[in-house]
């Protein structure tokens, strides 16, 4: 039987936001990346005729293929970066979240252990597997106990567990990235950060004529900006230790909070528009803001957009990461803002 592919990579979720910046790193360092997406003319589509990318048809409502493809190729690298990534949208298909954050994950590292058992696997895990309880720790590195709040905290949460008892019970090599909120121009619509952003990009192109409408003003997240994150995933998945006993889990995440009222009043203000705010009380739905100058109403919260559980703040604490792995992200909700503001309005041109 062939030994591993050196410098082969399998990629799940390869068009996603994450997997964009990772397989474009990939490639330019050389590696063979498989990307295994739903729609393969969509994805020649997002990443063109790149040398070195084999883009793949893999469902994951039918993990056989995924299977049969980590057999077949018996890559050095897997990274599964797929599944349903909105907590928002979690709510609405519990099941298929569930499907394909957590029950995908047994057959993918089943597969690694039978037919590949050289391969080292990231899974991406995440920080809403913490959540939040009134009066306890906001801020979480890699010992905090789990309290998932939502269908995807609670899928990312079972992974996580398997992925650990695989580790500790067959010797598969795999490390999980928790990560914290990241956001750049390739977030999609259905995100908190990219729906406030295209709002200003309306509001300058005079397109955008209601509020923004939006859900907990005065919920707290960790934001950060993706690619300084996939760049911590491959530190992560590639530790000095390759034995599966010596391999960790990280947490990575600024340690910085910022209420998502922050977050639209620094976009409003980078898009050249100051606002006015509300925030008195204790009823959600009666906060907003309103434009400097006109008194016109710029935000309203709209109580079908308040999650049924919501954690109040959840922080990062990456020092196990900064420390062993000498990862440091950069700080500060302009350094994702500035990025989607700037290329999505070369886009929109």
């Amino acid at each position: 039987m062939p030994g591993v592919h050196e410098r082969t990579a399998i990629v799940t979720g390869a068009t996603g936001q994450d997997g964009w910046f990772l397989v474009q790193k990939l490639l330019a360092d050389g590696w063979t990346v498989h990307a295994a997406v739903r729609d393969v003319a969509a994805a020649e589509s997002v990443f063109g005729n790149q040398p070195g990318l084999r883009a793949v048809r893999r469902d994951l409502r039918d993990p056989g293929p995924l299977r049969a493809l980590v057999g077949d190729v018996r890559p050095e690298e897997i990274y599964n970066l797929a599944g349903e990534s909105s907590v928002a949208a979690s709510f609405l298909d519990p099941q298929a979240t569930w499907e394909s954050n957590a029950h995908v994950v047994v057959h993918l590292l089943d597969a690694v252990r039978k037919d590949s058992p050289e391969t080292r696997i990231y899974q991406a895990s995440s920080g809403e597997m913490f959540g939040s309880v009134p009066g306890g720790d906001v801020v979480h590195d890699e010992r905090s106990a789990l309290n998932p709040q939502s269908p995807y905290a609670a899928a990312k949460s079972a992974a996580h567990l398997l992925c650990r008892s695989y580790r500790e019970s067959y010797g598969v090599r795999i490390a999980c990235g928790i990560l914290f909120n990241h956001e750049s121009h390739r977030r999609g619509t259905q995100f908190l950060s990219r729906k406030v952003v295209d709002h200003v990009l309306g509001l300058r192109a005079a397109t955008a004529t209601e509020p923004l409408a939006l859900g907990n003003l005065k919920v707290q997240r960790d934001w950060g900006f993706a690619p300084d994150y996939v760049d911590g995933m491959i530190a992560i998945l590639r530790q000095d230790s390759v034995e599966a006993a010596g391999y960790r889990d990280y947490v990575l995440g600024t340690g910085h909070l910022h209420s998502v009222w922050e977050l639209v009043d620094r976009a409003f203000t980078l898009g050249g528009f100051e606002l006015t705010w509300n925030l008195d009380g204790d009823d959600a739905t009666a906060w907003g803001a309103s434009f400097v100058g006109s008194g016109a109403s710029a935000v309203v919260v709209d109580p079908s957009f308040i999650r049924p559980a919501d954690p109040r703040a959840i922080a990062a604490d990456p020092t196990r990461a900064r420390t062993e792995l000498g990862w440091e992200p950069r700080v500060g909700l302009d350094v994702f803002l500035e990025d989607m503001l700037s290329v999505r309005t070369a886009l929109s041109q």
